[in-house]
């Protein structure tokens, strides 16, 4: 495999001295630098979509993001039997600690300088192409239909009766939130956003962070992007710090570094306080148990549940002070 791996280095113009494998990626070691070679997730087509979107970004001063390195032939991925493989500059292994707030604060930052600039670039998209749907509104929907089928179907009899109970009041709750979001409109403009800013997605080496791993991009709205981030700093950090008495940033300081390079408008952190309410966690993990097992409720799906029932009073506690 590693002299399949030295071959096709070359045609990103990549001579490695070392290559070392690690679980879902190698590690090219060079005399210019180190960098990341796997196999892509996404095709042809959403490979030069990000690769657009990341240069873009690169030519508006964006550094901590992996950029693709382009093959001889001007593309950003290197086909092999079928296969498409990318190479990007590597950063390290040093994944975001959600525990450590001025790291979460400096991500903070660091997402609300790409955001802007995500939406600047939008403009000229917008402008060159025309308004692009944003569908996130679908997905919503569809999720609400989901669940009130789930409900349905699992009746009193099935599942635990407390978790059926909170189905219940996290059912209404999601059905609120989607109400509002469609009385202020969300959905009718979009942006990038990386849709995928968890910890491991993050790295954090010598005082910098640094965004990677874009496959998952999509062109939905830059809220639904800050809102995973801070529900899962949340769930993360603030839970736990809270009952350890540690101290952890209130949903204000958040949005205050965060708001440092990306401005909000009153409509707009509206439409935050909406997404946020929404119970993403629960509505994923009753979807994912139902999909498992729909005469039982799995184990691992039975902790997930759990934790979320758990940590439901805080956030709901912590989004009321904002």
């Amino acid at each position: 495999m590693n002299s399949l791996i030295y071959d096709m280095a070359e045609e990103f113009g990549i001579r490695p001295l070392n290559v070392y494998k690690c679980k879902y990626y190698y590690v090219l070691s060079c005399a210019d630098g180190t960098y990341s070679f796997c196999q892509a997730r996404p095709g042809a087509n959403k490979l030069m979509e990000i690769h657009r979107v990341k240069t873009g970004l690169a030519e508006m001063g964006i550094t901590n993001i992996d950029t693709y390195c382009i093959t001889d032939s001007g593309l950003p991925y290197a086909e092999r039997d079928g296969r498409l493989y990318t190479a990007t500059r590597f950063f390290g292994s040093n994944e975001l600690n959600f525990m450590n707030n001025n790291q979460v604060a400096l991500t903070l930052r660091s997402i609300g300088v790409i955001h802007r600039c995500l939406r600047d670039m939008e403009s000229a998209v917008v402008y060159a192409a025309g308004e692009r749907k944003n569908n996130v509104m679908e997905k919503y929907t569809r999720e609400l239909k989901d669940m009130a089928r789930i409900k349905k179907l699992i009746g009193k009899r099935i599942w635990d009766m407390d978790i059926t109970s909170v189905l219940d009041s996290c059912l209404e709750r999601a059905e609120e939130s989607v109400e509002r979001l469609k009385t202020i409109g969300y959905g009718e403009n979009a942006t990038y956003c990386h849709n995928g800013l968890k910890e491991g997605n993050i790295i954090y080496k010598k005082g910098r962070v640094y965004i990677i791993d874009w496959d998952n991009m999509k062109h939905l709205s830059y809220i639904e992007d800050i809102a995973f981030f801070i529900k899962r700093y949340v769930r993360k950090n603030c839970y736990y710090s809270h009952n350890a008495g540690s101290p952890y940033m209130s949903l204000e300081d958040v949005m205050n570094k965060y708001s440092l390079h990306k401005s909000i408008c009153d409509e707009e952190y509206e439409i935050l306080k909406a997404v946020l309410r929404y119970p993403h966690r629960f509505v994923d993990t009753v979807r994912e148990g139902f999909r498992t097992g729909k005469t039982f409720l799995p184990s691992g799906v039975r902790r997930k549940l759990e934790e979320c029932i758990a940590q439901m009073d805080f956030e709901e506690k912590y989004m009321a002070e904002w």
